[in-house]
């Protein structure tokens, strides 16, 4: 893979140079958005007198994520966007490097060139946000906040280092990326004596194509293959590099007026490389159905939904010959608030509910509830993590019982839209654990009030 990405690198500085191309603006455009969050959390580790229950249940605390945006139009179908981000929680002028609070980072950074060789053709090259469909398997790459005091789920950031190829034949439109997730090294011996060598990469490479059936319903089919080069301890077993291949059809539409629907599939398979020996070979699935109705003609504007996703999972991670557990990839979809930041997105099997209405013209109010069972039976005893981090660090443990419920989540928000620009937010998430879950003696509570500005 990274000799065909030097190739297509190759080609299009050729391709540059042949052109004599030069960067000559003509045009910039300045945006970007502030966000003012104070953010109260309890119990997210769901029992009494857990360790450094402060830190990891207990968290109250100020949070600003202030992005700048400029995006210039250099030469004809070229142009160029920069976005860079500071997320700090509020420490007056005491923010020390350590915490990452004075840090800002590049977010985005990528060059656009359209109609590129051919009309169809066009390239985006750089760091970018890529988002596909519903954001089941594509949307979000799960990249660390910077600040090591800000929970990772409520982290701003998604966008992926990566060149993505957009072929438009409409009504057909193919995507083609490659990405480089992760690049690092760890150990010391580069030797031949050395199980796992230096290497820790993930890379990304896939395709997506949508077909448009007619102006109400679009069809898409997918493929990606995650590689992660990382093999373990340096200790045997170590392993070859886990090579996770996804893939899936989503149909989506709008069968009547004012209705919204839609219906993914995906399968996984390929190479499986975890500390069991045992687990040879991905061979997972992903369903996913949403209905979402909007009833325009009433005052309020109220809209009601329903939705439901399943995510296999292992029954016996020790004894199983195979791995049925759910790849997250790379999604970006908040069932419930509180259930993202606790429960991982696989063996799942959620019901949710969800419904809005605008008593005032700028106000609305809306809710989500869900109801979150394991896809299979998981040996009691078996742990699994938070895919967050609460503190931007560190994630938190939990252990499955052998049981199937989860727990219960609700998520009510309310919104002002005070000007054009300004939007004032407050949301109240609730978790109650079930009896699935071994550490289910508390309930979780969030509750955030916000501030944003988009200029």
């Amino acid at each position: 893979m990274s000799k065909r990405l030097i190739v297509v690198l190759t080609l299009l500085f050729v391709a540059g140079i042949a052109c004599a191309a030069y960067a000559e603006v003509q045009n910039i455009k300045v945006s970007g958005d502030m966000l003012m969050s104070g953010v109260a959390r309890s119990r997210f580790g769901l029992k009494y007198n857990a360790p450094d229950d402060k830190s990891q249940l207990k968290q109250s605390f100020l949070m600003s994520q202030i992005r700048l945006r400029v995006d210039a139009d250099l030469t004809d179908n070229v142009g160029a966007t920069v976005r860079l981000i500071n997320e700090r929680v509020w420490n007056g002028q005491y923010d020390g490097s350590s915490s990452g609070n004075s840090k800002i980072d590049l977010d985005l950074a990528y060059v656009t060139l359209k109609e590129f060789l051919y009309s169809p053709l066009s390239f985006v090259v750089g760091r970018q946000e890529i988002r596909f469909g519903n954001a089941l398997i594509m949307g979000n790459a799960k990249a660390q906040t910077g600040a090591t005091n800000i929970p990772s789920d409520l982290s701003e950031r998604k966008a992926f280092d990566a060149i993505r190829a957009t072929l438009n034949y409409d009504p057909l439109i193919i995507d083609l990326i490659y990405a480089k997730v992760k690049q690092e090294t760890y150990g010391t011996d580069a030797t031949t004596t050395d199980p796992i060598g230096l290497k820790n990469d993930i890379s990304l490479a896939g395709v997506n194509a949508t077909y448009a059936l007619n102006k109400n319903a679009n069809i898409a089919a997918y493929y990606y293959i995650k590689n992660d080069k990382y093999k373990g301890s340096a200790t045997p077993p170590g392993g070859e590099s886990d090579k996770v291949n996804t893939i899936g059809t989503l149909i989506s539409g709008s069968p009547i007026e004012n209705m919204t629907a839609s219906f993914e599939a995906a399968y996984q398979f390929g190479k499986s490389n975890t500390s069991n020996e045992n687990l040879k070979k991905h061979d997972a699935w992903a369903l996913q159905g949403m209905l979402d109705y909007t009833f325009a003609k009433v005052k309020t504007t109220p809209t009601v939904g329903a939705s439901y996703t399943y995510l296999s999972g292992n029954k016996n991670p020790t004894g199983d010959t195979r791995n049925q557990g759910w790849d997250p990839m790379f999604y970006d979809q908040k069932l419930n608030n509180i259930a993202y930041a606790i429960l991982p997105f696989s063996n799942m099997s959620v019901f949710n509910l969800k419904g809005s209405f605008k008593p005032l013209d700028d106000v609305t109010i809306s809710a989500v509830y869900g109801w979150y069972d394991t896809a299979s039976k998981t040996t009691g005893g078996t742990t699994f993590y938070s895919p967050s981090f609460y503190d931007g660090t560190n994630a938190l443990t939990y252990y499955y019982t052998g049981k199937r419920h989860l727990g219960d989540s609700i998520d009510l928000t309310a919104t002002y839209d005070y000007t054009e620009d300004v939007q004032l937010g407050l949301t109240y998430g609730w978790f109650k654990p079930g009896d699935g879950i071994q550490e289910n003696e508390k309930d979780a509570n969030q509750l955030i009030g916000s501030l944003k500005v988009v200029f």
